[in-house]
């Protein structure tokens, strides 16, 4: 195949997991992520991306302890494509392939440490007497201030036996679905270092039941334009030797996009 324009998309596409505690303590947290390749490039090249991940530089040995633990990543596990050459992996930590036509998922991995969490929910909630409940959630944006947010929704439970709920929100939209038992709170752009906050007043019918309500925890939904996980890919290199293009006139694109998986805070 001969392409007029030789192109590569690569795509890091990572889920970001979360349980917090309502006072802000991380109970457990982990990212799934993929890395996504589109292939529009002439002939059958050879492509070559390196990653940070620890054991690939702790291999070159020139880094110093400080430089190496801000940028490098600890990967948990891994899997890749078939096109993927692993003896290459094993040796250069190089990840190595001769990528197919088209769109193909080329590598998964998990990390669990240092993942840079980009929201933080805060809850408060007030029980006022037995016909009243003052919930107060405070969201913050964890990020550098030149990145967007989007696609921003928070889930708050109501009590089953909620009769009325008052809304006042800074930012966005909100509203009580009934039938979900829940407030959703929903933002379509946040910057990063920003916060907003929502005050909600929940009414309850009086039921005779001593049961108490176990509160479910708040969820939240979003989409962020970097990898919570830190993960970056270090260079992208394409050979070719038969035909007479080289590197520099294959067009790249790195995209990395990080989005909510089960991202809950107990309140």
């Amino acid at each position: 195949i001969k392409y007029r324009r030789n192109e590569l998309f690569l795509d890091v596409l990572e889920y970001v997991n979360l349980l917090m505690s309502p006072q802000g303590q991380v109970l457990s947290a982990h990212v799934a992520g993929k890395v996504v390749m589109k292939s529009y490039l002439s002939g059958m090249p050879e492509c070559k991306f390196g990653i940070n991940d620890k054991i690939n530089m702790d291999s070159k040995g020139k880094n110093t302890e400080d430089t190496r633990s801000k940028s490098a990543i600890a990967i948990d596990d891994c899997q890749f494509h078939q096109c993927v050459k692993l003896s290459k992996f094993e040796t250069e930590h190089a990840i190595s392939f001769i990528p197919p036509d088209g769109e193909h998922e080329l590598m998964r991995y998990r990390t669990t440490k240092d993942i840079s969490l980009p929201f933080r929910v805060i809850p408060l909630v007030r029980e006022v007497g037995r016909s009243k409940l003052d919930v107060k959630v405070v969201v913050k944006s964890n990020f550098k201030p030149s990145l967007l947010a989007q696609k921003i929704e928070i889930r708050i439970p109501t009590p089953l036996n909620t009769s009325g709920v008052q809304l006042i929100c800074m930012k966005g939209k909100a509203k009580y679905k009934a039938s979900e038992n829940a407030i959703v709170w929903k933002i379509k752009r946040m910057g990063g270092m920003k916060e907003s906050q929502i005050s909600a007043e929940i009414e309850l019918l009086t039921t005779d039941t001593k049961k108490k309500w176990t509160r479910p925890p708040i969820s939240m939904n979003f989409e962020v334009p970097f990898a919570p996980s830190g993960f970056k890919v270090r260079y992208l290199k394409v050979f070719e030797p038969k035909l007479n293009y080289s590197d520099h006139d294959v067009i790249k694109w790195v995209r990395y996009i990080g989005r909510s998986g089960l991202y809950e805070t107990r309140c």
